[in-house]
């Protein structure tokens, strides 16, 4: 007998090489006005970011940028959703690693608010997001984290009071995911191999989980 259980839905995922391309497609249907939230080094270094950069302008779309570097902050976060609060957003692309990616999604979340992301985060603050949001385009370059299929941004803060929580929502879960294998490429091998053990053991907690279910052993066994 399978006990009762709750799925929450997963994005409009595509996935394969060169689909980094679909993007441009995509952006038209939510707006002109694009945030993007990218790394410190890794996607400009690769080149790919010019390449975007060349896409967006012969479509006409208005875009900004916001890098993050490192583990997202709260004081980050307020940041960025400051500077951008006002510019008539229309839509917020994360393109980078897990930080990258939870970063996107908690900025997409906070621009409707008018206060610090700390007042909705579990155990931290007291008040629940409604999951109103900007919407928002996850595009991951490492695999492991999985954040652009998941409804929760993990955000930390380090010192004697740290810790580190999620801002959570069914609704926080991206819009649509980006799979394009060719961003990966230019991952140094030490970060592929650590980015491949981090999926190996989520598969393997969600696997022997006492919460797992058919539907997470199947995508555990795939």
């Amino acid at each position: 007998m399978i006990p009762p259980f709750n799925f929450a839905r997963i994005p409009h995922i595509i996935f394969g090489p060169g689909k980094l391309n679909e993007l441009y497609n995509i952006i038209p249907n939510f707006g002109k006005n694009i945030l993007f939230v990218i790394g410190g080094k890794s996607l400009k270094r690769s080149g790919k970011w010019n390449e975007i950069v060349s896409n967006l302008e012969k479509k006409s779309l208005n875009f900004a940028e916001t890098q993050i570097s490192g583990e997202p902050t709260p004081t980050l976060i307020d940041e960025a959703v400051a500077k951008f609060r006002k510019k008539d957003i229309d839509l917020v692309v994360g393109i980078g690693g897990g930080s990258v990616t939870d970063s996107g999604k908690a900025i997409s979340a906070m621009i409707p608010k008018n206060e610090s992301i700390k007042h909705y985060l579990e155990g931290v603050g007291n008040k629940i997001h409604d999951g109103m949001k900007i919407p928002y385009i996850a595009i991951p370059t490492t695999s492991g984290t999985g954040s652009e299929a998941t409804k929760n941004a993990v955000i930390s803060e380090v010192g004697s009071k740290g810790f580190k929580k999620s801002l959570r929502h069914d609704n926080l879960i991206p819009n649509v995911a980006i799979i394009d294998p060719e961003l990966m490429i230019s991952c140094p091998p030490s970060i592929s191999a650590a980015c491949g053990m981090d999926a190996f053991t989520q598969l393997l907690e969600a696997y022997v989980s006492s919460k797992a279910n058919p539907i997470t052993d199947a995508l555990a066994y795939s």
